[in-house]
């Protein structure tokens, strides 16, 4: 029975998960901002620690890879890479809108939507957006990053808008998919796997940041 642990820390969650066979046994979300770099490695322990597996028995880490905030898929990263060069696990690299498409799609099925919008903010009036059809089965969509202004493009009849912005384009979003969360990239990891998704190489892969990194 394959164990896999995710990680999501591209956002202002912090989460992690333990998923086995498939089935997920445990879960830990912070749902506060800037914790990321204190609590992560504590998380992952206790996450561990509920789902009775031990780190270095894992067989595969799934991480958030990005867009989100730079520091926090850094870290995510890291420690996801760390986890796999101990364990040997296999690292699945998860795109952050790619979790939030698979984690939705049963809702979008359920209201009738043929499309999910993705919205993510990044900093000052920058917004990452993507779209995907519901039949896709990967969901690897291409991120742009747009000004609010621009967002009115991102329009679509019946679509269901997800991610932390999703409210910048319909107020009664629902909430449950407005968040980020290591469950969702639990849940695509697995079906990325069985859509043929190659594993990473925990050497080399690094974040997908959609933008260059500056300094503040």
């Amino acid at each position: 029975m394959p164990t896999l642990l995710a990680i999501e820390t591209s956002g202002s969650s912090c989460s992690v998960a333990v998923s086995i066979d498939r089935r997920l046994v445990a879960c830990i979300e912070i749902l506060r901002p800037n914790v990321h770099d204190a609590r992560l490695a504590s998380l992952v322990e206790t996450v561990c620690r509920d789902a009775e597996v031990s780190p270095s028995s894992l067989d595969l880490v799934a991480v958030s890879s990005g867009p989100g905030s730079f520091t926090g898929l850094r870290i995510g990263v890291s420690m996801a890479k760390g986890l796999c060069i101990g364990s040997g696990a296999k690292l699945i690299g998860v795109p952050t809108m790619t979790a939030l498409f698979h984690a939705s799609s049963e809702v979008a099925t359920r209201a009738g939507s043929n499309v999910m919008i993705g919205l993510i903010p990044s900093h000052a009036e920058l917004v990452y957006a993507a779209e995907s059809p519901l039949q896709d089965s990967r969901h690897l969509a291409e991120v742009r990053l747009l000004e609010k202004a621009e967002l009115t493009s991102m329009l679509r009849e019946g679509a269901l808008y997800v991610g932390p912005g999703a409210e910048l384009l319909d107020p009664k979003a629902v909430s449950g998919l407005t968040r980020l969360s290591a469950r969702f990239v639990t849940y695509s990891a697995w079906k990325l796997l069985d859509a043929g998704h190659e594993p990473e190489d925990p050497l080399t892969f690094a974040p997908d940041y959609h933008q260059e990194f500056r300094p503040r």
